[in-house]
């Protein structure tokens, strides 16, 4: 057994390496700044417009792609939020969130069971790379923008709609301090 035969396998064992890191650190709650969520999903949409600017232009096959990849990115970001757990710390009036290991062992499920039908599909090898790929791979990776900006703004949406809440609870039940702004 050489390195060719384990090279397959390097990069897959690197992202859940990687995953079961993050998940040990979302075991301790992590401040949440309710009023800047909207920053992350700015500045993706900036990023995705100057990579859709130089992209040929999609057929309606892809335009139907990129709606799909959203719906699909919108419907994962709202239950990546779905699974986060807030508090408010009463000392400082922080927002405080403790992700669920739920969103990132879906994930995980999801990571393996393409790389397992990728690597099924392809007869146990990577595929050949030495001829250039099919011109539609930029729709498919456009559509994955689509994806991506769609899940991180339905998550700053649906984490902002949660907090929102919880900051007004805590303010009703804060008595102003002397010098605070009311």
């Amino acid at each position: 057994m050489g390195f060719k035969d384990i090279a397959p396998f390097i990069a897959p064992l690197i992202v859940v390496a990687l995953v079961t890191r993050r998940m040990m650190a979302q075991a301790k709650p992590q401040r949440v700044r309710p009023n800047s969520l909207w920053v992350r999903p700015a500045v993706i949409a900036l990023l995705m417009a100057l990579a859709l600017w130089t992209s040929p232009r999609p057929g309606l096959l892809g335009i139907a792609l990129f709606v799909a990849a959203a719906a699909i990115g919108a419907v994962a970001g709202y239950f990546r939020a779905l699974h986060q757990e807030f508090s408010i710390e009463p000392e400082t009036g922080y927002v405080m969130s403790k992700a669920s290991p739920i969103g990132s062992m879906i994930f995980l499920g999801v990571f393996m069971v393409r790389f397992a039908l990728n690597y099924w599909m392809n007869g146990g090898a990577a595929r050949d790379m030495s001829h250039p790929p099919s011109p539609e791979l930029l729709t498919y990776t456009d559509a994955m923008l689509f994806f991506a900006f769609a899940l991180v703004a339905a998550t700053a949406w649906e984490t902002w709609r949660r907090t929102r809440p919880l900051v007004a609870e805590h303010r009703a039940q804060t008595p102003p301090q002397a010098g605070r702004p009311l």
